[in-house]
C-alpha cells in the first residue's frame, strides 16, 4: 500500500500512531475518581470526562499523558488544600472515560485551548504528552498562559516519537516518510516544528520543569536544555524516578512552587 498509494499508506500509519490502546480503569482507580465531582464537557462532538475536587479560588488544570488517565493525579489531589484550590482533571480524548479512538498533540492542544478559553485557570500541572501539548499551545497562543505551568517528564520532539514508533514496530523507511508527509499535511506544520525547545522560548508563564536523569522515554539532556531557554523557569532533576515521576518528592516540589 505504501508503494501503490503513499498518501493512503501514510494515513494508515498515522492513524496507528495516534491510536492509544484502551485501558480499563481498575477498581481502586475508579473508587478514587468517584471521590471527585464527575461531569462531561463537549469537545468536537465527543464527550470528555472532567473531575473536580475542592472549591478554592485558584484553579489547577491537570493534564495526563499517553496511555494514562486522571487517576495519575491522585497524590496531588490528596495533598492540595481544597479550600485554596479547585483541582480539575481531564481525561484526554480516547483515554479514561472520555470518548473517542484517536489522540494526538494538535487534538489535545485544541482541548486545552477550549478549556482555558472557558475557565479562568491559575496553574497547569501536566505530564509527558500533556506537558508537550500544553507548551505547544501556549507557544502559539501566549495570551492563554496561566500564571504558572508545571511540566513533568516532557518529551522532546515529534521526530523522536516517530522514530521510536517505527523502531518498535519494525517499519520501513518508506512508511516513515509517508507517515511524516501525512502528519505535515494534517497539522500544516513540519515534524521539526513540534519541538519542546522551540516551544520553551515562547513561554510566558513561570515554569517548573521536573525530569529524571534515567528517563528512557524522554531524554534528560533535552529537558535540561529546554529549561535554559524557558524564561522564568526552575529546573529540578531527579535520579531513579523514571518517566512517570510518581514520588512524594515530586509532589513536594510541585506544592512548594505553587506556593511561591
Amino acid at each position: 500500500m505504501n508503494f501503490i498509494s503513499p498518501r493512503l499508506g501514510g494515513k494508515h500509519a498515522f492513524l496507528l500512531f495516534c491510536y492509544p490502546f484502551p485501558l480499563k480503569l481498575k477498581k481502586h482507580q475508579y473508587e478514587f475518581l468517584k471521590s471527585g465531582k464527575m461531569s462531561f464537557i463537549d469537545f468536537e462532538g465527543k464527550r470528555v470526562a472532567q473531575y473536580n475536587w475542592g472549591s478554592g479560588e485558584k484553579v489547577i488544570l491537570c493534564l495526563h499523558g499517553w496511555q494514562s488517565s486522571s487517576f495519575r493525579w491522585k497524590k496531588y489531589v490528596e495533598a492540595f488544600d481544597k479550600k485554596e484550590y479547585t483541582i480539575i482533571c481531564l481525561d484526554a480524548p480516547a483515554h479514561g472515560r472520555s470518548e473517542g479512538r484517536l489522540f494526538n498533540v494538535p487534538m489535545y492542544s485544541r482541548l486545552i485551548q477550549q478549556f482555558l478559553g472557558q475557565n479562568e485557570t491559575s496553574i497547569i500541572l501536566s505530564h509527558s504528552l500533556g506537558a508537550f501539548s500544553t507548551m505547544y499551545l501556549l507557544s502559539k497562543k501566549p495570551e492563554l498562559s496561566p500564571k504558572k505551568v508545571i511540566v513533568l517528564g516532557t518529551p522532546n520532539n515529534a521526530d523522536f516519537f516517530i522514530d521510536e514508533f517505527i523502531r518498535v514496530l519494525g517499519l520501513s523507511p518508506v512508511i516513515r516518510k509517508n507517515l511524516v508527509n501525512y502528519f505535515s499535511n494534517y497539522s500544516g506544520m513540519k515534524t521539526s516544528d513540534f519541538d519542546s525547545k522551540l516551544f520553551a522560548k515562547n513561554q510566558k508563564s513561570s515554569g517548573l520543569i521536573i525530569h529524571d536523569k534515567r528517563d528512557v522515554e524522554a531524554p534528560f539532556n533535552y529537558a535540561k536544555d529546554m529549561a535554559e531557554i524557558w524564561p522564568k523557569s526552575i529546573f529540578v532533576e531527579t535520579d531513579g524516578l523514571g518517566h512517570k515521576l510518581k514520588h512524594d518528592f515530586v509532589v513536594k516540589e510541585v506544592m512548594e512552587f505553587m506556593e511561591k
